[in-house]
């Protein structure tokens, strides 16, 4: 940049620190003025502060003193809800007018409700009392008999103990002590008639009238109303009677009051002394400013208008700019906000001369005005450059959050699939504290928005309403989906699936899962059950037909004449075979049957389960001979002994051993193992099969199953099923194992 670019660039900062500095310049010397018409002097809001509230308390405490100084024993509920006036003179005490026989809603007698409202009329006086006595030494009053006009209390002695503070009612009426004596800060009476009515009540200030209303009001309001309407009493308040309380304070005693007691004294923000004029000649400056910022970056030779403190991130320009707009504004708009003087009261307090202070002063108050202006240039500067770079470019490189975007959009979606997806099992709370605390803060930000926070609330507002309305749509399409899947399950359909995600319903799809293998495992056991009760009945009538069959045969045969005996012998001998057979065939029905239904009694005795095993193999030797077959027995020297059915028992060790016997492969060995533990007995026996083992372990324990489906071995195909089910009446456990051709039979017995 050359000589003459920067000459000019000097130039437009010159002109730039004017076009802050002049309507500095202007809020200081307008408002003031401003303030001083509006308000008539520069002094301290008496209509809008709590003082008017305290000098209707402080006639209370006054009036108390004087009922006191009488009877010393008397109560502030005696006074003010009693008939103790001072008219009277006698003192005489008043009793609450409670019904102590009445109980209350609440549970609570008259009694009681009589003891809670003398303590909080004795709180109430306490607090008046307190007040009045921090007001005393800076505050003047005196007390007058109205009818006599005799002064009947006073603290007033500024030129000798028996003058009066109003020489007559007259005074009080005018005013007069305003007139005479202009150091004063107010003056003011309260005149109560006969029955405590408020009769006149004058505030004499630069304040012409609001005061003496308010104070009117606050002299007809009932302290106790609070109680009346919390507890629906009808507690009468009673004010004094005839009496005028005159009060009056220098300006120097209430600064100094002020000063002692800055929490004491305080004041409300009112319409009535809000200066609207001058929020409008503010904004109109500060437009003006902002349209300078506008406007004298076209003047190109001024080179303004690109420099580095205009590229702020926008949302920094907007924080900044909405705090101080917020602060202006209620600088401009209440004529009492920073009229204290702070720096001039410190700095006149440490010895500066009022001339140096009030300079001081002065500067810190143009100060203020040039850092808020220049804060408005500022952010009418960096808007600018909204224009210049276009929407689009100045979005991508000022504003904050679009940079931020990919990643506030992740962290949403993670939120809203985190919404979808609620573990309904487990503990939500953490969930749900996250959300709270998310929304807490996005209110909080709303909440440091002033009156700007309103419209944010209500954008915050219909942004969430459209969220919830995606959310709850989502959520409604994955009950639906749910719901077919229920409604195809519900119709038979125990092969459908749910492709799509189920989200915050997602643990259902492996309950449905459960359901539809439930559903068919029970169709499968179902269409067993069916298969199984048609073999029954197939193998029943093949089993019982067959000995039958042959018995009807061969008694046909011995009814033949000439039959030679040796024929009837052989036919006899078969008979009996066959109607042995169809005799076991039918105890074995009824056996299964029974343990089926589980109506067999039990007799259950102390086994040495050894014993019987050994006993059952020696009475079947024969048939073990006959099948060829070697048993290597290896069973624990010592007895084992359980309680156990014997009958029962030994029916199992029966059909098994005998099992093997016709199964078998002739010529092999068989193996019966023993194992005793602490716990449990466990027996096995182990056989190599004559023929292949083509069926499943579980089936071949059912009713009527054999190992030769062709069914051409002697048996009911019950054998297996009788022992499994004697074993398990007995709590014991049967399991049958094959391994290539070998087949293995454990039972098992708890001890």
């Amino acid at each position: 940049m050359d000589i003459k670019s920067k000459n000019f660039h000097k130039l437009a900062v010159i002109i730039i620190c004017l076009i802050i500095l002049l309507p500095s310049s202007a809020m200081m010397v307008v408002r003031p003025h401003y303030i001083k018409e509006k308000t008539g002097k520069d002094e301290f809001p008496f209509a809008y502060s709590s003082i008017l509230e305290q000098l209707v308390t402080s006639s209370y405490v006054l009036y108390a003193e004087e009922l006191l100084s009488k009877d010393a024993d008397l109560t502030p509920y005696e006074i003010f809800c009693g008939s103790a006036t001072p008219a009277s003179g006698s003192g005489e005490k008043a009793s609450p007018e409670m019904d102590s026989s009445e109980e209350y809603s609440d549970g609570s007698d008259a009694d009681s409700q009589e003891e809670w409202v003398m303590d909080e009329v004795q709180d109430d006086f306490d607090n008046w009392n307190g007040e009045f006595a921090q007001m005393r030494p800076y505050l003047e009053y005196e007390v007058l008999n109205k009818e006599t006009g005799k002064v009947l209390d006073t603290n007033y002695s500024r030129t000798g103990n028996n003058v009066s503070l109003y020489q007559s009612l007259d005074d009080i009426h005018t005013g007069s002590v305003l007139k005479d004596s202009s150091d004063y800060a107010f003056a003011a009476a309260i005149e109560y008639g006969e029955n405590g009515n408020i009769e006149f009540t004058p505030f004499y200030s630069h304040e012409k009238s609001t005061a003496s209303q308010v104070l009117n009001e606050r002299a007809k309001s009932n302290p106790f109303s609070y109680l009346n309407d919390n507890w629906e009493l009808n507690l009468s308040f009673q004010r004094p009677e005839n009496r005028i309380y005159c009060f009056a304070i220098t300006d120097t005693s209430l600064k100094a009051l002020m000063e002692d007691y800055p929490d004491m004294i305080y004041t409300y923000n009112s319409s009535d002394a809000s200066t609207e004029d001058l929020m409008v000649f503010f904004l109109t400056l500060s437009g003006m400013v902002a349209a300078a910022a506008l406007l004298l970056p076209l003047i190109k030779p001024l080179h303004t208008g690109q420099e580095k403190i205009f590229q702020v991130p926008f949302e920094l320009v907007m924080i900044i700019s909405i705090s101080v707009l917020s602060i202006s504004l209620a600088v401009s708009a209440n004529p009492y906000t920073m009229n204290q003087q702070s720096i001039y009261s410190v700095l006149t307090g440490i010895g500066w001369k009022e001339g140096s202070a009030n300079a001081v002063q002065y500067f810190w108050g143009l100060l203020g005005w040039v850092m808020i202006f220049a804060v408005f240039y500022w952010t009418a500067g960096c808007i600018r450059m909204i224009f210049v770079m276009g929407p689009r470019q100045y979005i991508r490189e000022r504003v904050f959050c679009y940079r931020i975007f990919p990643w506030l959009k992740n962290l949403w979606s993670r939120i809203y699939n985190g919404l979808l997806h609620i573990n309904l099992k487990e503990d939500t709370n953490r969930l749900l504290i996250k959300i709270v605390l998310i929304n807490f803060i996005i209110l909080g930000f709303i909440s440091l928005m002033w009156v700007w926070g309103i419209a944010a609330l209500l954008l915050y507002s219909v942004a969430l309403f459209f969220l919830l309305r995606k959310y709850f749509r989502k959520i409604q399409d994955q009950y639906h989906l749910l719901l077919e899947a229920t409604n195809e399950l519900a119709k038979g359909n125990l092969n459908g699936t749910i492709p799509e995600d189920l989200g915050v319903f997602e643990p259902f799809r492996e309950e449905i899962d459960k359901i539809q293998t439930g559903f068919k495992k029970a169709v499968d056991e179902e269409v067993k059950s069916t298969k199984m009760k048609t073999d029954l009945i197939t193998n029943v009538s093949h089993d019982l037909k067959t000995p039958l069959t042959a018995i009807i045969t061969y008694v046909d045969l011995l009814k033949q004449p000439g039959l030679p005996e040796e024929e009837k012998k052989k036919y006899i001998d078969i008979l009996d075979q066959k109607a042995n057979r169809l005799k076991y065939l039918i105890e074995d029905l009824f056996e299964i049957s029974k343990a089926t239904s589980k109506t067999v009694t039990l007799n259950i005795d102390d086994i040495d389960i050894v014993s019987l095993l050994l006993q059952v193999k020696l009475e079947l030797q024969d048939k073990i001979e006959a099948a060829g077959l070697n048993f290597r027995m290896n069973l624990p020297e010592e007895k084992i002994i359980l309680p156990l059915d014997g009958q029962r028992t030994y029916r199992i060790f029966e059909n098994l051993i005998v099992n093997i016997t016709k199964y078998a492969l002739p010529g092999t060995r068989v193996y019966i193992h023993a194992e005793n533990t602490e716990n449990h007995v466990k027996i096995s026996m182990k056989n190599i099969s004559a023929s292949e083992l083509d069926f499943s372990p579980a089936e071949i324990t059912e009713r009527f199953v054999r190992g030769d489906a062709s069914r051409n071995t002697e048996g009911s195909g019950l054998g297996l099923a009788i022992a499994k089910s004697f074993t398990e009446l007995q709590g014991g456990r049967l399991e049958v194992m094959t391994d290539a051709d070998l087949f293995t039979v454990e039972i098992t017995f708890l001890k």
